[in-house]
């Protein structure tokens, strides 16, 4: 931030700091009787000023106001790396696109454990592959054989974090009420996910029957369950399962992720494939 703002700035900025919450404060500044300021959101939270104790008044801080349209602000993620700066207003729709915004660990969202990890969306693949090791599969092209996924149950999911090429995606596996759900998931940014497709085939225990189906991926901070019940992701019925899943319940079937890129104008795949599931009643 030093090297973004001069000396008159960044005083100006530090003016605009919220004492409660410290972020910068924004129309509307109300004002305490001895003077001081908090941004609105701390001040719903208040019942008194938090330097002086005394009460908030209704009286706005115009100057304060005017002063905070004059500016630009870093972006909150400025410590992550982000360089940007802009008005106050365009700063929040900036922020909310931001890649530079610190996220959690995908573990939590998947609720398959707790991870104290927080960092940008780039570092989340090598954060996963140092300390998640065993639910990542690095994929580097066809002919590098399959991946044996198991210990899929009704009690339990199934997640594998698969990276292919700078994609990272989560294949999300389980059974509820009887009946199989395949989903993958694309790991940031929102907008890209429904870009990638894959398509699931799964075959009988004799290997003289298979069923596929294609679906496009979906983003990794949508709800499993609300993405189970749009019928968006690869579904057996519980009597489709038990004709394909073989005396020990175990069910064999193949991916293929198509990932899709655009270049000079051509559309290019890459096809990823994993097998032979294993599932427990």
């Amino acid at each position: 931030m030093e090297s973004q703002f001069t000396g008159l700035e960044q005083f100006l900025l530090g003016q605009l700091e919220c004492p409660v919450c410290m972020k910068y404060m924004r129309p509307p500044i109300m004002l305490c009787e001895n003077g001081h300021n908090v941004c609105n959101t701390c001040k719903q939270k208040l019942p008194h000023c938090p330097i002086c104790r005394q009460q908030f008044l209704n009286t706005r801080n115009l100057a304060l106001e005017k002063l905070a349209r004059a500016l630009k602000y870093p972006c909150t993620s400025r410590k992550y790396g982000c360089r940007e700066i802009y008005s106050f207003r365009l700063i929040v729709i900036h922020q909310e696109k931001c890649q530079y915004t610190p996220q959690p660990s995908p573990i939590n969202k998947l609720n398959i454990g707790h991870c104290i990890w927080l960092g940008i969306s780039s570092n989340i693949r090598s954060h996963l592959k140092q300390a998640h090791p065993s639910m990542c599969v690095e994929y580097y092209g066809l002919g590098q054989g399959s991946i044996p996924i198991r210990g899929v149950t009704p009690d339990t999911k199934n997640c594998k974090f698969i990276f292919a090429d700078n994609y990272a995606f989560c294949c999300c596996t389980e059974i509820k009420n009887g009946a199989f759900y395949c989903v993958l998931k694309y790991i940031s940014p929102v907008e890209n996910a429904a870009k990638h497709r894959y398509r699931v085939e799964i075959y009988n225990k004799e290997r003289t029957e298979s069923l596929a189906v294609t679906r496009l991926a979906r983003s990794f901070d949508e709800d499993l369950s609300e993405v189970h019940n749009s019928g968006n992701c690869v579904k057996l019925y519980p009597e489709q399962y038990n004709g394909f899943a073989n005396d020990g319940s175990e069910l064999a079937f193949s991916m293929d992720i198509q990932l899709k890129k655009v270049v000079k104008n051509l559309k290019l795949y890459n096809n990823f494939t994993y097998r032979d599931v294993t599932l427990k009643d």
